[in-house]
């Protein structure tokens, strides 16, 4: 990331909701709300807006998380722990800055429409418990009807230890941010629930009940039809962590109807793209594709809620929450999907919006094998696509441009929303919207698209016209 780029990222990344128009106008939240169907994003605490509150250009982020060299270099093989960080903001005054960025992730969380995050319980002490706490007590101060799912990671701590479940949820339970059922059941989605046997969760559900804490357990598999059936006597609903790449997103239009078989509610999950560095692993999102195609599926299959997975994972790259790569673009989509699940109609475009989503290098392109010794590889689903594009979503009908290395390729789009791919070849793409001859919009990406790289980053980046944020 480039001085310049950081600046300009420092100028919008303060705001806690955006002044720019959405292209589509977003229902108000009184009427979202009401809508049965709900949307929780996977809040994920190591990774808050800022861990130090220092300048961002020598704040933890950046020397710790992004830099090939942090952390002691334990991170140096693969290039850095991180592809991009949350939008970086000027050190804040005061000792209460932690309280103050979690009450803008919260802002900016409704302000697209979301119902609560589903926060990932890594441990019962320490650092992170410390932020569910913030976080628990920043939705209560911001929006009395933004909540909180309670998600205990049976893949951290609760796995050695599932015995301390049982406190962790009693000390919860009284806050007023946590999310209950309309009969009052309070809601608990475990990840990974199959790590303990469905006898264990049954007798946890009645310890909890003995002490007067009447539990909706909505767990959640990594494959759920394996385990659903032995789970469903005693859950409220089913859940699963779902794939990372667009031909699987269809296999999930027929969840809904196969979880109601068991249980009354299907919680469909919904992700943008997976890139993990430290593990030198990727999964094919096709740009935008993935995170529409896994929407459709939640829509038109009939589910009952859906998670977004993550707001906030960048050691996966499966965030939607601001961000120095992806900016706004995967937030302000979500907003058009929320709407659209809630109200069950598709929001008409009445502004015009271009988006943009791509690499900064085609995934076999060369590396330093001498700073990078292993390439990332493939995890499975679909091959991977080099391509470069543009989603627009129109008002009106009007021509498409996307101008990269020396060439200009165009298409015809007709009104509402379009996806245009060509090709990526090295060079800085310019997106434009033409109509009756005269440019409606143009849009250079800030990131560069190179030929040879040090470090591999399979990122898509991503941004769109409403909010740009230049180089």
């Amino acid at each position: 990331m480039t001085r310049g780029w950081l600046l300009c990222a420092l100028l919008l990344g303060g705001r806690a909701v955006a002044a720019e128009p959405l292209p589509f106008d977003q229902p108000a939240l009184a009427v979202l709300r009401a809508s049965p169907k709900k949307v929780f994003a996977h809040y994920f605490t190591p990774f808050p807006i800022s861990l130090d509150n220092k300048d961002p250009t020598i704040d933890y982020y950046a020397t710790g998380y992004l830099a090939p060299d942090g952390e002691g270099g334990k991170h140096r093989r693969y290039g850095g722990y991180l592809r991009e960080r949350p939008l970086p903001r000027s050190p804040r005054p005061g000792a209460d800055w932690a309280d103050r960025d979690m009450e803008d992730e919260v802002r900016r969380a409704v302000a697209i429409g979301l119902d609560g995050f589903t926060a990932d319980i890594l441990a019962t002490s320490g650092v992170h418990w410390e932020r569910l706490q913030r976080l628990l007590a920043a939705a209560a101060r911001v929006d009395a009807g933004f909540k909180i799912v309670l998600m205990p990671d049976m893949d951290a701590e609760l796995r050695a230890h599932p015995e301390r479940l049982a406190a962790a949820v009693r000390s919860l339970a009284s806050s007023p941010a946590v999310f209950r059922l309309p009969d009052g059941r309070l809601v608990v989605a475990p990840y990974d629930a199959q790590r303990q046997s469905a006898e264990w969760w049954r007798q946890w559900l009645a310890a909890m009940r003995a002490d007067g804490i009447d539990v909706a357990l909505i767990p959640l598999f990594q494959g759920w039809q394996r385990y659903a059936a032995d789970f469903a006597p005693f859950s409220a609903g089913v859940s699963d962590w779902g794939p990372r790449w667009p031909s699987a997103a269809e296999t999930l239009r027929a969840a809904p109807a196969a979880a109601h078989r068991l249980v009354p509610i299907w919680m469909a999950p919904v992700a943008p793209q997976d890139v993990r560095p430290k593990t030198l692993r990727f999964w094919e999102a096709g740009g935008s594709l993935l995170f529409r195609a896994m929407w459709q599926s939640a829509i038109e299959g009939g589910a009952d809620w859906v998670q977004i997975i993550t707001w906030n994972d960048y050691s996966e790259g499966t965030e939607i929450a601001p961000s120095t790569g992806i900016q706004w673009a995967f937030a302000d989509l979500a907003a058009y999907y929320v709407a659209w699940f809630k109200t069950g109609v598709p929001p008409p475009i009445v502004r015009d919006v271009l988006c943009y989503f791509h690499r900064v290098q085609a995934v076999d392109a060369a590396r330093d094998p001498a700073r990078q010794p292993e390439p990332f590889a493939l995890a499975g689903g679909d091959p991977p696509r080099d391509e470069v594009e543009l989603l627009a979503l129109l008002e009106k009908p009007g021509t498409l441009e996307i101008e990269l290395g020396g060439r200009t390729a165009r298409k015809e789009a007709g009104q509402g929303m379009t996806s245009f791919r060509i090709p990526l070849r090295p060079g800085r793409p310019v997106f434009r919207l033409v109509r009756g001859g005269r440019t409606a919009i143009t849009l250079e990406s800030p990131w560069e698209i190179r030929d040879r790289v040090v470090f591999q980053d399979l990122l898509y980046r991503a941004g769109c016209s409403n909010r740009p944020l230049g180089r």
